[in-house]
């Protein structure tokens, strides 16, 4: 007996870099389109990479790997299959996998990835013909629904180090971008953290006293200035435990500006490269396991055939 594997009818793949926030302030709003957050936080090259397969199917129904391993706790981006799948009168069956290329829960933005990067590649498999904003809109209100980010989505949408200076989805807030180049991003993970829990229990800062803070970065446009206010802005929400504090300690007496990663237990600064060598030094004495990633200038974007 022969076993006949039915190809797909179309294969899409998609990219969003991660992004780590340095400082925000939640944009409240009864809209999900019009609710996130003003700030800034740079986007990182190691990211999400989402690959969606589309089967003919009797109804519709999907499988969602993470890394190769099959879950059904990825909530964001079941929100989004569902809402592209509102959009289409045919049922199909979609095997959606997710390569996920930093630690997840660590506040390196990996929930907000996944469904922006699921959000392209679900538009292109299934040929809906919306524009990357309203692709990403989908992604946006899906953090925001789900409560596990407010202004991750549209600062992946954008990449660099970038400033949200009105708050919302892409395509209804707005960005200034400040593009570093030479540079290399070092993340210390210790522990993840829930970031639902954060977002609610963790006080929170005027949008005025944000804007404050944004154009400090914005008038001096300094990676040095936007991680000495990252670390004020973290050090005020006293959230961040005794490990990583030794860690930014020994950072900066070692003359590294630095910051905790919100929402986690991470630690990550911005380095050239000849001084790499002395991070990896400095990791070996925590317990935290050390991720180097080049700065992603140009944001997320669909994956050609002929591209990795």
């Amino acid at each position: 007996m022969t076993l006949e594997i039915t190809p797909p009818i179309s294969i899409a793949k998609a990219y969003s870099p991660s992004h780590i926030t340095g400082f925000y302030s939640e944009v409240k709003n009864d809209s999900a389109l019009n609710r996130g957050s003003l700030g800034a936080g740079v986007s990182i090259r190691k990211g999400v990479k989402t690959t969606v397969e589309l089967y003919d199917s009797e109804k519709s129904n999907f499988v969602i790997r993470i890394n190769g391993v099959n879950t059904k706790d990825a909530i964001v981006s079941k929100f989004v299959i569902d809402e592209f799948l509102k959009r289409t009168k045919n049922h199909y069956f979609l095997n959606v996998s997710h390569e996920v290329q930093v630690p997840i829960g660590y506040g390196i933005g990996t929930s907000g990835s996944a469904a922006l990067s699921l959000a392209f590649a679900l538009n292109d498999a299934l040929s809906l013909g919306l524009s990357d904003t309203e692709s990403a809109q989908i992604a946006h209100r899906a953090e925001i629904e789900c409560k596990t980010g407010l202004g991750t989505v549209l600062s992946e949408f954008c990449g660099g180090l970038c400033v949200r200076i009105k708050g919302g989805a892409p395509g209804i807030g707005r960005t200034k971008i400040i593009k570093i180049n030479n540079c290399k991003v070092a993340i210390f993970c210790f522990s993840p953290m829930f970031t639902q829990y954060f977002i609610e229990s963790i006080r929170n800062i005027s949008n005025p006293e944000c804007t404050s803070m944004m154009m400090k970065v914005l008038e001096t446009k300094s990676t040095l200035e936007f991680l000495k206010i990252s670390y004020e802005f973290s050090q005020s929400l006293l959230f961040i435990n005794k490990n990583c504090n030794t860690l930014m300690d020994c950072l900066m007496q070692n003359g590294f500006n630095c910051s905790a990663a919100l929402f986690g237990q991470t630690v990550f600064t911005i380095v050239k490269e000849n001084e790499l060598e002395i991070i990896k030094k400095i990791s070996k004495n925590f317990p935290a396991e050390l991720f180097i990633s080049d700065i992603e200038n140009e944001g997320a974007r669909i994956i050609k055939k002929h591209d990795t």
